[in-house]
């Protein structure tokens, strides 16, 4: 998918979270705690109370935006 800001490419992936962290993965079943060294998934929040992964999502490098598409 193409970003609708910059037009680079996005990187499909998920939302995961095991309760306490929430992040962007290209792998629905990696744990949701991020560490520093990792390139390909992004930290968005910390001490969430469920687990859970959400699909049909995109991230664009360049500007940052992430858009989750509904599943039909």
């Amino acid at each position: 998918m193409k970003c609708p800001y910059c037009e680079k490419e996005m990187t499909e992936g998920y939302i995961v979270t095991d309760g306490n962290y929430i992040a962007f993965r290209k792998e629905r079943h990696k744990s949701a705690r991020v560490n520093k060294e990792e390139t390909d998934a992004v930290q968005l929040e910390k001490n969430l109370f469920s687990a859970a992964a959400v699909g049909n999502v995109y991230r664009c490098s360049v500007c940052k935006k992430i858009i989750l598409e509904e599943n039909a």
